[in-house]
């Protein structure tokens, strides 16, 4: 995030920002809830005041996504002119980085190990749908790198508004708001070009509605631009019905396809970066394994990674066979794959956007998780460690983010565990006088067959 590191990341500009953006968000979910308590009716009347309506009838889809196209515009102005797109001693930044590999893609060059100010070997971790999207932007310059990547993120809006159902404008607002969003789509264009996971995801929901083939096979061929958004298309599958096996098979047919290429065009060139550099990557990390690689309690090493590539397997086979809804199932291996995930930035949490559709309890999570990670990444990370100060703070947050991370995987499965049919909910060996019932989930995204 350019622009947190330069004069603007002062603690009390972002102590303020983190306040203001912490109070909308509740708001925002307080007002989700049923106007019953005091709290809750004070709450609809301020919106209502400041609305000037009794509802959110006045909000659409355009205006909303206006409000995203305009933050990110904001966003690179600041960054352009605060000299973040510059180059600098360290290497090019991230706009550089991703007009370049665009440019040698065009040129027959290798787009994954570029030479750029100076500095050669600079990995990108991406891979081809990311490169085609880089190519096409840098035929404008890096104001075309910036223009196809704000046009990603900004898709996240319409996708969400168009699956969030009867309660579209609140959930999206809270999206919108939210720091999963707004923070990583104004700033840098390096959160912007991890959008294209959640993308993959929302479109595989949108495009399931009709065609369970043309979803998974347009979102296994997004999912090569960041290899983890196969995870939860291929658990979705499990929710094709009598097509689940052929979509499970389009999707891993696709994304090995395209990868097969380009390795037998790039070599090790593509797997380094994209692949191993990642299954690897140990410098930096939100959740537990910040604590862990910061005290050297666990060093990266192939028995490591193959621990973690069997967890995410079995995660994902697991909730395909077992889940009842695909959103379900999708939240479930997002929320896990966090988890699992040893290099974990503030940008990368934009992965959990499709979860915000599960329900207002999930919004609640997601809040709360979005809360301490900017906390966590903005004032401990940055201001201790710049002022060498003591990075117990920063333990502490890991811990707190990976408990909520965590409840939030335990809420899901939760709402899953209620879909299903059994002697507890038909009240057949059911406990007599015990805790009441839990709220009853929101409904599940439905996602019905094609007519054939």
């Amino acid at each position: 995030m350019a622009a947190w590191g330069s004069g603007f990341a002062a603690p009390w500009a972002l102590g303020l920002y983190i306040g203001i953006f912490a109070i909308l968000g509740w708001l925002v979910l307080w007002y989700d809830r049923e106007a019953q308590g005091a709290s809750s009716r004070w709450v609809h009347r301020l919106v209502a005041w400041l609305s000037g309506g009794s509802d959110l009838s006045w909000i659409d889809v355009r205006l909303l996504s206006a409000i995203a196209a305009g933050a990110f515009a904001l966003g690179a102005i600041a960054n352009a002119a605060l000299g973040a797109y510059a180059c600098s001693a360290p290497g090019p930044s991230d706009l550089t980085t991703l007009f370049t590999s665009g440019q040698e893609f065009l040129r027959g060059g290798n787009p994954f190990t570029i030479t750029a100010c100076g500095v050669s070997g600079n990995p990108v971790p991406a891979g081809m749908a990311s490169v085609l999207l880089d190519g096409l932007g840098s035929l404008g310059g890096e104001v075309g790198t910036l223009l196809v990547w704000g046009a990603v993120s900004v898709a996240l809006v319409p996708l969400i508004w168009t699956l969030a159902g009867t309660r579209r404008a609140v959930t999206t607002v809270g999206v919108l708001v939210s720091f999963l969003y707004l923070p990583v789509v104004a700033v840098q264009v390096d959160g912007a070009s991890l959008a294209i996971m959640p993308l993959a995801v929302l479109l595989v929901l949108y495009l399931a509605r009709r065609s369970w083939g043309r979803a998974t096979a347009i979102g296994a061929f997004l999912a090569t631009g960041l290899f983890p958004a196969l995870f939860p298309i291929l658990a979705a599958t499990g929710r094709a019905g009598a097509r689940r096996a052929i979509a499970f098979a389009s999707a891993l047919g696709i994304f090995a396809a395209v990868t097969l290429i380009s390795i037998a065009i790039y070599g090790s060139d593509f797997t380094g970066p994209v692949f191993f550099a990642q299954f690897s990557r140990w410098n930096f990390s939100l959740n537990y394994w910040g604590v862990l690689q910061g005290e050297g309690w666990l060093n990266p090493s192939s028995s490591l990674t193959i621990v973690q590539a069997v967890l995410t397997i079995g995660l994902v086979g697991v909730t395909w066979a077992w889940a009842r809804s695909a959103l379900g199932a999708v939240a479930i291996v997002l929320t896990g794959t966090v988890l699992l995930t040893q290099y974990l930035s503030f940008t990368a949490l934009i992965f959990l956007l499709p979860v915000a559709l599960i329900g207002s309890r999930a919004r609640w999570w997601l809040w709360a998780i979005g809360l301490v990670a900017i906390s966590n990444y903005l004032l401990a990370i940055q201001s201790y460690a710049s002022i060498g100060g003591s990075a117990i703070p920063s333990y502490a947050l890991d811990l707190v983010l990976t408990a909520l991370v965590l409840g939030l995987l335990i809420e899901l499965l939760r709402t899953e565990l209620s879909r299903h049919p059994g002697p507890a909910s038909s009240g057949e060996g059911a406990m007599s006088g015990s805790a009441p019932p839990a709220p009853r989930p929101e409904p599940a995204l439905e996602i019905r067959e094609p007519v054939t």
